[in-house]
């Protein structure tokens, strides 16, 4: 039985087979004990001495050690539970490319026994590589990974003009407090991150003609530069009410607006409204409470009618090579048969390549980049095959072949 805990004493090496169409574990001799957790490992390698060939034999024996090294980082990362359900796809993306996740080894000991060369090694495996690359597919989150906010915030005082955060003068403001630091202030009390608006450039965001806001293209440019899941553009109109006669407060109602944007999906997921009404012997006052009052309102409206599902939305592409003479013809099959095949697909926006053999396609799905590459593969849509490459950031390599093709 395998037993993959934190400090890892023993491992068996892992290979996976097809068997119909269910993944099976083959367990062969070997080890690999975790020095240091997450860092250095001791591993044995073994390979069979065919022919005569030692040097090939060693060569083999050297990979093997280097994979079961590459295996115990793995397991290092994640539970043995998704280790164990997602090792077809690791198989092919991690354990397989030994070169690139192993920084440098020495080999401890070497010799032939029972026609078999075996080779034992100390490795150091590039963890942080490792880790950017199972995040960049969605199998590990990063740590307390919050939704971030952008907000842009135009305030109005009794139906005048609207000036907006983005003002190039403070002194514009015209209302005596900041309505889009109230909302921040909501946010983060919800645990949503709210993103910085100070590096971002103003140019860009400078309101079209004819309206209060930039152009969608632009908010959303700058909302993904800045590392921004949902844009809330708001608008803010405090108005002086009208009080009972012979009272002594004052009374201002803040009326607020607002269009949520999704920046992975890149388009208006929502709009709501709401108002406030503040009341306090002083204006000022009086115009911060129904501010807060509205803020809170429209805030928690927006988590509250935001689906769930988008903060467990995944997002990255498939580079997907299609060897052949009609690639397009046949990546069109090829999507339209995946999407068919794969509810957990969201959206899907195919895009070409510099390589005529090459389409790129957009993923937003409900599962994790590793998990549905290894649904497709045990699906193959359309009887197409998949034979997955390389993690490159957050595209995942997959080479498409059509059924009849060799």
């Amino acid at each position: 039985m395998l037993n993959m805990i934190r400090d890892i004493k023993r491992l068996n090496i892992l290979r996976v087979a097809a068997a119909c169409s269910a993944l099976a574990l083959i367990f062969a001799p070997g080890s690999a004990q975790s020095q240091s957790p997450g860092s250095s490992y001791t591993a044995r390698g073994i390979a069979p001495v065919a022919g005569g060939n030692i040097s090939a034999a060693r060569t083999a024996a050297l990979t093997d050690a280097q994979q079961k090294v590459v295996l115990a980082a793995l397991a290092d990362q994640m539970p043995f539970a998704k280790l164990n359900s997602l090792l077809g796809t690791l198989q092919n993306l991690f354990i397989s490319r030994p070169d690139v996740y192993v920084q440098r080894f020495k080999i401890l000991n070497e010799t032939t026994l029972s026609g078999s060369y075996h080779i034992l090694i100390e490795a150091f495996t590039e963890n942080e590589l490792l880790r950017k690359d199972l995040e960049s597919m969605g199998v590990n989150a990063p740590a307390q990974q919050k939704t971030g906010v952008l907000l842009l915030v135009a305030e109005a005082s009794s139906g005048k003009r609207y000036a907006s955060w983005w003002a190039a003068d403070p002194a514009e403001r015209l209302l005596p407090l900041d309505v889009g630091e109230q909302m921040a202030f909501f946010f983060r009390e919800r645990g949503v991150g709210v993103i910085d608006d100070a590096p971002i450039p103003v140019g860009p965001l400078a309101p079209i003609a004819g309206d209060v806001f930039p152009g969608r293209e632009a908010v959303l440019m700058a909302a993904r530069q800045a590392g921004a899941d949902i844009v809330v553009l708001a608008k803010a109109d405090l108005k002086q009410a009208e009080a009972q006669p012979g009272a002594s407060f004052a009374q201002v109602q803040c009326d607020l607006s607002a269009e949520v944007l999704d920046v992975h999906m890149r388009e208006l997921v929502l709009q709501t409204t709401t108002n406030a009404l503040g009341m306090h012997i002083d204006q000022t006052a009086a115009a911060q409470d129904a501010a807060s009052k509205a803020c809170s309102r429209l805030v928690e409206h927006i988590l509250d009618r935001m689906p769930a599902a988008k903060n467990e939305r995944h997002t990255y592409a498939l580079h997907c090579t299609f060897p052949g003479a009609r690639p397009a013809a046949t990546s069109m099959d090829f999507f339209r048969l995946l999407r068919e095949a794969l509810p957990e697909i969201v959206e899907l926006n195919v895009r070409e390549a510099t390589n005529a053999h090459v389409r790129i396609a957009d993923i937003v799905s409900t599962i994790d980049g590793a998990a549905l590459v290894q649904k497709a593969l045990q699906t193959k849509p359309g009887g197409f095959r998949l034979a997955p490459g390389v993690v490159e950031d957050t595209v995942i390599n997959l080479t498409v072949t059509a059924p009849g093709q060799q």
